[in-house]
C-alpha cells in the first residue's frame, strides 16, 4: 500500500472512531437511526413518487440523478468490495447493521445528497437546510458503524457528478 494511501486509512479510521465511538448516547442512537432512513431506498421512492404526482420534471430530474448515481454506487461497491467497519474493527459500535456487506461507497449518503441537490435546484430557498440533512445522513452512517467517512464523502461525490452531468446533457427534456 502507498504512503498517501496508508494515511488516508488512518485518518479514516480515526475519524470513524471519533464519530462511532465518542458521543454514543441513547437519544443520538434513536436520532441517527431516523435520520439515516432520509436516504432509503423507501425514502427515495416514496419521495420520487411524489414529485412526479407534484412536479413531472422534478420527479423525472430526481429519478434521473437516483437511478445513475445508484448504479454507479453499486457497481463500485461490488467492484471494490470493501467490508463494512463493524465487521473489521472490533472496537466498532453497530447500530442495526445492513445485511448488505458493501461498505464503498454509501448508498444512503449518494441518495440523501441527490435528493438534496435535486430539491435544491428547484427550491434555493431550501438549499442550506437540504444540504444540512444530506451531510447529517451520512454522519448518521458513521456514527451507527455501517459506513467509513471516505465512503460518505464518495457516496457524495457520485450524487455530485452525476447530478451535473445529466442537468448539462439535459437528459429530462428526452424523458418530459
Amino acid at each position: 500500500m502507498s504512503a498517501i494511501a496508508s494515511m488516508i486509512l488512518k485518518k479514516d479510521v480515526l475519524c470513524f472512531y471519533a464519530l462511532n465511538r465518542r458521543f454514543h448516547c441513547r437519544a443520538l442512537d434513536l436520532a441517527m437511526r431516523s435520520l439515516t432512513q432520509l436516504g432509503s431506498t423507501a425514502a427515495a421512492v416514496m419521495i420520487s413518487i411524489f414529485l412526479l404526482l407534484y412536479n413531472k420534471n422534478m420527479g423525472i430530474t430526481l429519478l434521473i440523478n437516483l437511478l445513475s448515481s445508484q448504479f454507479i454506487i453499486h457497481l463500485i461497491k461490488r467492484i471494490v468490495d470493501r467490508p463494512r467497519p463493524y465487521k473489521t474493527l472490533e472496537w466498532a459500535v453497530a447500530i442495526n447493521p445492513p445485511k448488505c456487506r458493501y461498505s464503498l461507497p454509501s448508498g444512503h449518503s449518494g441518495s440523501a445528497l441527490s435528493i438534496g441537490i435535486t430539491l435544491a435546484s428547484f427550491f434555493p430557498a431550501l438549499r442550506i437546510a437540504l444540504f444540512v440533512i444530506a451531510f447529517l445522513v451520512g454522519i448518521s452512517r458513521v456514527y451507527l458503524g455501517v459506513h467509513y467517512p471516505t465512503d460518505v464523502t464518495l457516496g457524495f461525490a457520485i450524487a455530485i457528478i452525476t447530478y451535473e452531468v445529466f442537468i448539462r446533457m439535459d437528459f429530462t427534456s428526452f424523458i418530459a
